[in-house]
């Protein structure tokens, strides 16, 4: 059997940054900015606070709000709806994503998900890039009761592609939930050198690293002899 591939989402098959951006710079096209002397840089102030993800939306609000200083106590709260209701919209897929799945589908291997978020936004980007159509199967942290980089996470994906998990290849961007999670359960790991920094204090390295979902094909082919 062909080596299965598992990948991350946000920042791996979805440029959550992008995304994000994009529906921030449209929410707030044409509103009173505040003390915010530009779109722009209100634009880079959020994703300075959203931290890649791992603040809560209704905390970045608040404090974007609050850093405008026009003195209205609910905004922050309706923006923050409004991100929840239709953010999804926007959903950015990286270049060559869909040419991707459709040649490791179209080359017999089975293909995953693994996500750590709450389910129903994971799922809404999932279903805005047609993931759910392209893949064989997801898991989203919230939904599991566990999140990489948990083994537990990584050891359901590899069961819900019938295959062992040293059988399989795991690409993603972050180091520590990726790549060591992954490692851990002695899967083959692919970093997608996106934007953060291999740790210092990693002793190791992960079997292969790309810089594109392009070069992710022959990445594949290699770790499996050629296959």
């Amino acid at each position: 059997m062909k080596s299965p591939v598992l990948f991350d989402l946000d920042e791996t098959l979805l440029s959550r940054a992008a995304s994000v951006r994009i529906f921030v710079e449209q929410q707030f096209w044409g509103k009173d900015l505040g003390r915010f002397t530009s779109l722009d840089t209100l634009c880079d102030r959020f994703m300075m606070l959203d931290a890649r993800g791992t603040v809560s939306k209704s905390v970045v609000y608040k404090i974007i709000t609050q850093e405008m200083g026009l003195g209205c106590t609910d905004c922050g709260r309706a923006l923050f709806d409004e991100y929840e209701a239709n953010a999804w919209r926007h959903a950015f897929a990286f270049d060559g994503m869909r040419e991707l799945l459709l040649w490791l589908r179209g080359d017999g291997r089975k293909i995953g998900i693994v996500s750590n978020g709450q389910t129903h936004i994971q799922l809404r980007s999932l279903l805005a890039l047609n993931l759910d159509r392209l893949v064989d199967t997801y898991l989203i942290s919230e939904a599991e009761a566990c999140r990489k980089p948990e083994p537990e996470i990584f050891r359901r994906a590899a069961q819900r592609l019938a295959a062992a998990p040293q059988d399989c290849i795991f690409v993603g961007d972050s180091p520590h939930a990726d790549m060591a999670g992954a490692r851990a359960v002695h899967m083959r790991t692919v970093w997608f050198q996106n934007a953060l920094p291999w740790p210092d204090d990693f002793d190791w390295r992960p079997d292969a690293i790309v810089s594109s979902l392009g070069d992710v094909r022959g990445v594949v082919e290699n770790l499996d002899g050629g296959a």
